[in-house]
């Protein structure tokens, strides 16, 4: 098998593996699912790029990566690893994948959460711009910038409903960034 797509395979794993101990830890990993169709922006083009990356690679079209894009892409996953495992730990037990109306618990400034509001979605982010960067694949960055925009609109969306649900979610938003500091 080509060591680029072991390294790849072992990536993913240590990234999913790291979610799954986390969520674990925290307690987030039974949580039942809402009845939140916006999931649907981020996790489908989540196992898109994950699982199109290394098809594109294997189907031969490719040679081996350039040295650049597998330090590139390895920088991108331990961004997208450590950020995920930050951010659930940030949250504990107010961690969900979805939006939940009624959902107990309080708002979460703290950690990541004091300088950006979405830091589970710039792991996301990182995670889709690391996929077909390690492997140096082309049409794998279709699913990646279709989850890019899906975390966009999922944003969006998610403001409004912590806008309604929490009464000091508006001021906290005026002091924080939404993805990246001094850009977004």
């Amino acid at each position: 098998m080509d060591p680029y797509l072991i390294a790849y395979i072992v990536l993913v794993v240590l990234y999913r593996l790291s979610e799954t101990l986390t969520m674990v830890k925290t307690g987030t990993v039974t949580r039942r699912p809402a009845k939140d169709w916006t999931a649907w922006l981020i996790m489908v083009p989540y196992w898109l790029v994950i699982l199109s990356s290394a098809v594109e690679y294997t189907s031969g079209r490719h040679g081996q990566p350039p040295l650049a894009a597998v330090i590139a892409g390895v920088a991108l996953f331990a961004v997208a690893t450590t950020l995920r495992v930050r951010a659930h730990l940030d949250l504990g037990a107010q961690f969900s994948m979805f939006i939940e109306e009624g959902k107990s618990g309080g708002l979460v400034t703290t950690g990541l959460y004091s300088k950006i509001r979405h830091p589970l979605y710039l792991a996301n982010i990182a995670l889709f711009l690391a996929c077909p960067t390690f492997l140096a694949v082309r049409w794998a960055w279709l699913a990646a910038a279709m989850g890019i925009v899906g975390v966009v609109i999922r944003i969006e969306i998610e403001e409004q409903h912590l806008t309604r649900t929490f009464d000091g979610y508006a001021t906290y938003a005026q002091t924080t960034w939404k993805l990246i500091p001094r850009i977004y």
